[in-house]
């Protein structure tokens, strides 16, 4: 059994949870997504299966209720399936690759942005409260 999978039962989760992410495999979609951000904001979350501080991440910000009311549309790149997306991603806002990433993406353009432990609820919640004002 894996680490992973320990730690998903060790935590009580259901394997069938309802995925609330948008999966993103190509660099069409990353493009299609900056122009779909002039009406729609588009969040943007790069995710390492094989890393649990990416782990823990995606978990708290999958929490109960968080994304509810919020004007956006979610989709993940799984950086190790799809690599070459998330470089293309990077190359394309000019902000190094790294993982846990999230990208708020608003008019066309990287709105906000961080990584690592600095992606969770509370400042995805305040960054997201201060491009609505």
């Amino acid at each position: 059994m894996s680490l992973f999978k320990k730690v998903h039962e060790w935590l009580g989760e259901k394997e069938a949870k309802e995925e609330i992410w948008t999966s993103i495999s190509e660099n069409d979609q990353v493009d299609q997504l900056f122009i779909d951000s002039a009406s729609t904001t588009q969040i943007i979350l790069k995710h390492s299966n094989s890393c649990g501080t990416s782990f823990f991440v995606k978990r708290d910000l999958e929490s109960t209720n968080f994304w509810e009311g919020e004007n956006a549309k979610l989709y993940i790149i799984d950086v190790i399936k799809n690599r070459s997306v998330s470089l293309y991603l990077a190359d394309k806002v000019g902000i190094r690759h790294e993982s846990p990433q999230l990208f708020i993406i608003k008019d066309e353009e990287v709105a906000w942005s961080d990584s690592h432990r600095a992606v969770n609820r509370n400042n995805v919640e305040k960054a997201l409260g201060l491009l609505c004002q």
